[in-house]
């Protein structure tokens, strides 16, 4: 495999700086040849750019030192004050050599010998204007030069606090997989247990089996960030499955608007668990008499939402838990779709109905 061709950082700012004055000197060029018929001049425009090439030179020299000292020193640019200080010592230093630079140029204009006497000569005779022009070149040099170092210190702080908040994400989100699937063992356990306690040794066996199949999704699905909805949906049935070997014919569940999960919508994994673990928790465990829990699927715009929903006991006492399904779905949601994404919870008409709405499409 070919590797790529990567240049030096500084030969590459050498170049880009190089390019930039070299571009400046044509469009001189271009001005000075125009009017050079005005003022008898009968040098070539190819002459008079490279006049202006060597006139710039020692500002070409300055911003490329300029940009490797700051390249260097980042820390010098971390302050307005500290960029005021820096610019006025360039000003004080480049000033001169600038100055000279634009001296020698006019020895070539005048078709003089480019000697320093003659440079000196014609810089104690330079106009107001010109030296104005050249504080101006060292102001734009200097203005270029930290525009673009200080974008790319911004950009590497923004790559920097990105990456930061993703690895503070992701080990938030390890947390809670790794206080969900406790939570979930300790509750599948505890539904096994009971089917002992009674003395029911063929079902308890069974739902050991079933508690296998679980686990091997569990764990499978923790490695990943999303897994398909379907796959979800199956997850639950076949944890209700285990549940039905413990409350019998009780457990009634109605499963509507499933077909709408045969589009490739993904979630994060054992997002649906928990909401059903509610809904049996605080319906079945409460009372003796059957339940009526219906888990419905429907779309609202570019979400899909997700209703648990079962009857509120009159007279039996809820069962107390810790909620961390619950809690732990939310954090979840915001880890994973930001405020794209909700989990409301509550009494509605009889019912408590938990309701979840995530987008369509998976977060990048």
């Amino acid at each position: 495999m070919k590797r790529s061709l990567s240049l030096p950082a500084w030969l590459r700012a050498l170049l880009i700086n190089f390019a930039l004055w070299a571009a400046l000197c044509a469009v001189a060029g271009i001005t000075t040849w125009g009017d050079a018929e005005h003022d008898g001049d009968m040098r070539s425009y190819w002459q008079m750019t490279l006049g202006w090439w060597c006139g710039y030179l020692a500002l070409m020299v300055q911003s490329y030192l300029l940009y490797m000292v700051y390249r260097r020193y980042p820390a010098l640019l971390a302050t307005p004050r500290r960029i005021a200080a820096g610019y006025l010592v360039y000003v004080a230093l480049g000033w001169p050599g600038a100055m000279l630079g634009l001296a020698f140029r006019r020895t070539f204009k005048l078709d003089r010998e480019p000697t320093l006497a003659n440079a000196w000569h014609y810089w104690v005779s330079m106009n107001k204007f010109e030296w104005f022009v050249v504080f101006v070149l060292l102001t734009m040099a200097f203005g270029a030069v930290a525009a673009v170092l200080l974008s790319r210190l911004r950009q590497q702080q923004d790559r920097e606090l990105a990456q930061t908040r993703l690895s503070l994400e992701v080990q938030r989100l390890a947390a809670l997989r790794g206080q969900l699937e406790p939570h979930f063992m300790f509750n599948t356990l505890s539904a096994i247990g009971a089917m002992v306690r009674v003395d029911d040794k063929p079902l308890a066996l069974d739902g050991l089996a079933r508690l296998g199949s679980l686990l091997r999704y569990a764990l499978s699905s923790s490695e990943r960030d999303w897994v398909d909805m379907e796959e979800e949906l199956r997850f639950v049935q076949d944890y209700l499955d285990l549940q039905r070997l413990r409350f019998g014919p009780r457990l009634r569940v109605r499963v509507e608007g499933g077909h709408l999960l045969g589009e490739g919508i993904e979630c994060p994994p054992m997002l649906l668990q928990p909401l059903v673990e509610n809904a049996l928790r605080h319906d079945l465990e409460c009372h003796e008499d059957a339940s009526d829990i219906v888990i419905a699927f429907s779309r609202e715009d570019a979400r899909l939402l997700a209703r648990v929903s079962n009857p509120i006991p009159l007279h039996a006492a809820p069962k107390a838990g810790l909620g961390i399904g619950l809690r732990g779905t939310r954090a979840r949601l915001r880890l994973a779709y930001g405020d794209a994404a909700s989990l409301t919870a509550g009494d509605v008409g009889g019912r408590f109905v938990a309701e979840l709405r995530i987008p369509l499409m998976a977060a990048a």
